[in-house]
């Protein structure tokens, strides 16, 4: 016998949670249901022997194009009508990638086992996350796993995409800002020393600038490696204040008042909101379970914070578009769209049409930032290299041709 956590949902929407100690899962699943409850999680917390995978596997690092390939190709045999484990048997000799190798090669033993693939995704959290686990569950209940399969590729691809904008957006600035700081670290100290020992030969008092540049150029010559201990102790204590809760809230409210920044996170988390519930509800899976399953997909903890509040108003009866009209992080219109998708039972489509509506408002935002970002990266760094070439030439425009001479 194993021993099984559940948390499961009751018809009116309550949150049931327990412990079961039955044969496997399905067996924890077809007890839930003759209760008459609806299984959100299932854990098995029966002590296991060491697993057989790879520690590249247990890593769990798969690439996204690896996992919409996963998806594309499951979904292409298994509507061809050929069986869920020969199917992943086949996708297995195919696979290249040891890590995904490994992963593919335990879900389809497990399977084989008699778990079903909802249940064999759900034993490598790292890689395939609730919200595939739930739309692979419906897809499995409600007979359209085909379909399911090349709604996750969909969807990843669309994230994907997403994220490549964001980076590309991102990558001319950060490479300028490289650049410039390696230039800047040369003149100060390689350049920077030798100039001004020439000065300092001549006996000549130097003007406040060249000092100024002077004392910097030593202090970053001879206490570098203290520098570096600073910098490394600050981002480590960073990490750490970013990884309790009152710091990621601190951060996640103060990141959304950034111009411009600020906006793009905004609708870049609206935009997963609305299309993680969108494809959630649109395979069949219950409203308070598909917000329980977005709530754990959204990154910025605020926001977070607000989604989490409509599973008590949903579960007494009230709208979304009621509970998010007072909230001053989803916009009218946004809501209006929703309150027009739950009159007209198409909650799901205008769920994912307003996702579209935001990615694309995330790539105007993104051309913004990247148009502003350049002049003002540019204007600065040359505001920096002006400085220290101005006092590297301060001396000459002033030196004394007799300094040095009996």
């Amino acid at each position: 016998m194993s021993k099984f956590v559940y948390t499961a949902r009751d018809k009116t929407g309550e949150k049931i949670e327990g412990t079961l100690e039955v044969e496997d899962r399905q067996a924890v699943i077809a007890r839930l249901q003759t209760m008459g409850y609806f299984p959100v999680k299932i854990e098995d917390v029966t002590p296991k022997a060491k697993s057989g995978l790879s520690l590249a596997a247990m890593r769990g690092k798969v690439a996204t194009s690896d996992l919409v390939n996963f998806n594309r190709q499951l979904a292409d045999l298994v509507g061809a009508g050929i069986p869920l484990v020969k199917s992943l048997a086949i996708i297995l000799a195919q696979t290249r990638g040891e890590v995904l190798r490994d992963i593919v090669g335990d879900i389809n033993k497990n399977v084989q086992s008699g778990d079903s693939l909802a249940q064999a995704l759900q034993r490598h959290p790292k890689v395939f996350g609730p919200l595939t686990i739930a739309l692979v569950r419906a897809g499995e209940t409600g007979g359209m796993l085909e379909d399911v399969l090349f709604r996750l590729a969909d969807y990843a691809e669309n994230e994907a995409a997403l994220k490549g904008k964001i980076l590309a957006s991102l990558a001319y600035p950060a490479v300028m800002v490289l650049a410039g700081s390696l230039v800047i670290t040369i003149l100060i100290t390689v350049v920077m020393p030798k100039i001004t020992g020439v000065y300092a030969d001549l006996g000549q008092t130097l003007p406040v600038p060249t000092q100024i540049m002077m004392r910097v150029s030593q202090v970053l010559r001879d206490y570098w490696w203290i520098v570096g201990f600073i910098l490394i102790v600050l981002v480590i204590l960073g990490r750490q204040f970013l990884k309790t809760a009152e710091g990621r809230s601190l951060f996640d409210t103060n990141i959304l008042r950034i111009p411009v920044l600020g906006t793009i996170i905004h609708k870049r988390e609206l935009a997963l909101f609305t299309r993680t519930l969108g494809n959630l509800l649109r395979n069949g899976v219950p409203i308070l379970t598909a917000l329980e399953i977005t709530t754990e997909v959204i990154r910025n903890t605020v926001i977070q914070g607000e989604v989490k509040k409509l599973s008590p108003s949903i579960s007494q009866g009230g709208s979304m578009a009621a509970t998010l009209s007072d909230n001053k992080f989803f916009p009218p219109a946004l809501t209006s769209m929703i309150a027009v998708g739950e009159e007209t039972a198409q909650l799901d489509k205008v769920l994912l049409k307003i996702s579209d509506t935001c990615e694309r408002e995330v790539d105007r935002s993104l051309k913004t930032l990247t148009s502003m970002l350049e002049p003002v990266i540019i204007l600065a760094l040359g505001l920096v290299v002006g400085f220290i070439v101005i006092a590297m030439m301060l001396p000459i425009m002033g030196l004394d041709p007799t300094a040095g001479q009996d």
